[in-house]
């Protein structure tokens, strides 16, 4: 990992653990955990807010780095955006339900010398399919090819059954169905 980005990740972390927030590391820090490796320049953190009281952690996370905020914000309330040491790092902030559960199901990983929370192969599939960019289905590629047979295929089936269902996309679910079989052509 580059060094300012390790950097930046540590700050981000011991905050989050030095107040008690538990948290997932997902995006590209958490897809080099898994096996997929590819440029990443910012660090995104899913945080769990006790309570869901999200205008005391913004309330914390302000009162800790003052000038470490974007001159712009994003628009979602859900995403504190910081840059520390050059690197954009972002707080996205878990909502009720599913996302509770990429938290919880979190596991604890050595990243070189230190440890943190890294998002399960599972959740970062899910997540990827959910956002459905171009860059998020090579990834969901990628992952399925460095985790097969390693994959709780039951649970992201489920939750993409769900998604599809929910955000009336049906072809999320087929697409991605359509290209684990051709992966799995391959094993």
């Amino acid at each position: 990992m580059e060094e300012k980005l390790e950097t930046s990740l540590r700050i981000a972390i011991r905050f989050l653990e030095e107040h008690g927030y538990r948290y997932a590391i997902v995006g590209g820090i958490a897809l080099a955990h898994w096996g997929v490796v590819r440029m990443t320049q910012d660090v995104d953190i899913k945080v769990l807010v006790p309570d869901y009281d999200y205008n005391a952690f913004r309330s914390a996370l302000q009162k800790a780095f003052p000038e470490l905020a974007l001159q712009q914000p994003p628009t979602n309330p859900l995403i504190m955006t910081m840059t520390m040491n050059d690197v954009i790092v972002d707080f996205l902030l878990a909502i009720l339900g599913y996302e509770e559960l990429i938290i919880v199901r979190a596991i604890m990983r050595n990243l070189d010398d230190f440890q943190a929370w890294i998002c399960s192969a599972e959740d970062l599939i899910i997540q990827k399919v959910v956002a459905g960019r171009g860059k998020d289905w090579l990834d969901v590629e990628e992952l399925l090819i460095e985790q097969w047979g390693k994959l709780n295929e039951v649970y992201v089936q489920d939750w993409l059954g769900q998604f599809a269902e929910a955000l009336e996309t049906p072809e999320m679910l087929s697409k991605y169905e359509r290209l684990r079989d051709r992966i799995a052509l391959l094993f």
